[in-house]
């Protein structure tokens, strides 16, 4: 099941709304189900006998009408019932390899309408059942995603420290003008890794609607200034361009690179225009020095942009003169001495952390 695709159907049966109140009612009534949300031509086809009662929704009203056999439909917006106790009738062509006659007519039915949400109850096993098109979610209890979101947080912190652990170290090559390709690639890799893990704690929030508002703060204060470092990575090392658009393609390319080859810093140099062999990842790079010099506060983007443009390199900006800087347009003596100390001081406290 791809999760992503069912995000805008969480939206309608996440915790706090009026469609789960009803489907854990439902649930907890041992009672079974079958749901169809959504009413038009197509749907009319699949659709015999039963009540029409286009009656206001509530949360209550739906689970005594879950004590008839037939199936459910409501309109898009969930604000009524529409039907109750009709007999769907999906195509015998759609496949189903689902075991109960319920839950077998859901998927068929699913299939055939594409675009409607179909949900499917097991009075026996107390599973609710999601099918949209060709997907099909099993959705989890409140407990069961919190407990999934905050254990997904926990790796999401645990990486956040890898990552910055290795960024420390990509910073002390660069100031001693030793860094590699495979130093980059491997720092990517692990910014690559966490937005990954962070794309499945926000699914588990959407998931969880209202519940999920304070993960997802911790979550986002995890990953504070996480996107700026890495686009100003990329800035450093990209050699095809500088252009907002290239870095944001190179983001999407390395995105694209499959979860088992994501630990081949080989693909991730390819994309940087830095090589595609082994061979290569020994080859050293100098930065351009964007990443360094963005910590220090006393510098706006329009004097790092001018210091990178005047010398090119990280090193010729440390190796520069108090007076060479202030020699460069926007470049007080103040912010010359920020940019010297502010060097000596940076690698201080990275090797202190070390």
């Amino acid at each position: 099941m791809n999760r992503e695709k069912m995000l805008d159907v969480f939206n309608l049966v996440q915790p706090g709304t009026k469609l789960r109140e009803g489907l854990d009612n439902i649930l907890d009534g041992s009672k079974g189900a079958l749901i169809v949300v959504g009413m038009d031509s197509e749907v009319q086809k699949i659709i015999d006998g039963g009540f029409f009662l286009e009656c206001e929704y509530t949360p209550e009203r739906l689970f005594e009408l879950s004590k008839m056999d037939g199936a459910i439909i409501l309109d898009e917006k969930v604000s009524k019932i529409l039907y109750a106790n009709v007999h769907l009738q999906p195509n015998i062509e759609y496949t189903t390899d689902e075991s109960g006659t319920r839950h077998r007519t859901a998927q068929r039915a699913a299939k055939q309408l594409k675009n409607r949400l179909v949900i499917a109850i097991s009075e026996r096993k107390r599973v609710l059942t999601l099918y949209k098109g060709e997907e099909r979610y099993k959705l989890k209890s409140l407990l069961e995603l919190t407990n999934e979101a905050s254990q997904a947080l926990n790796t999401v912190e645990r990486y956040t420290k890898v990552l910055e652990q290795g960024l420390g170290n990509l910073t002390i090559l660069e100031l001693d003008d030793m860094v590699t390709v495979e130093d980059v690639c491997e720092v990517l890799q692990k910014f690559e890794m966490l937005k990954r893990i962070k794309k499945y704690v926000y699914e588990c929030i959407q998931e969880l609607g209202d519940e999920g508002k304070l993960i997802n703060l911790q979550l986002e204060d995890l990953l504070k200034g996480i996107e700026e470092e890495e686009d100003e990575l990329l800035s450093d090392y990209y050699l095809k361009g500088d252009e907002d658009e290239d870095i944001e393609r190179v983001k999407k390319e390395l995105g694209e690179i499959e979860d088992v080859d994501i630990f081949d810093t080989t693909k991730i140099a390819g994309i940087l225009g830095l090589g595609k062999t082994v061979s290569k990842l020994d080859n050293t790079i100098t930065p351009k020095g964007y990443r360094i010099l963005s910590k220090f506060g006393k510098l706006n983007d329009r004097d790092i942009e001018t210091l990178v443009e005047k010398f090119g390199e990280l090193p010729k900006i440390q190796e520069a003169s108090i007076d060479e800087l202030v020699e460069i347009k926007g470049i007080s003596k103040f912010k010359a001495n920020a940019i010297k100390k502010g060097i000596e001081r940076l690698k201080f406290t990275v090797e202190l952390d070390k």
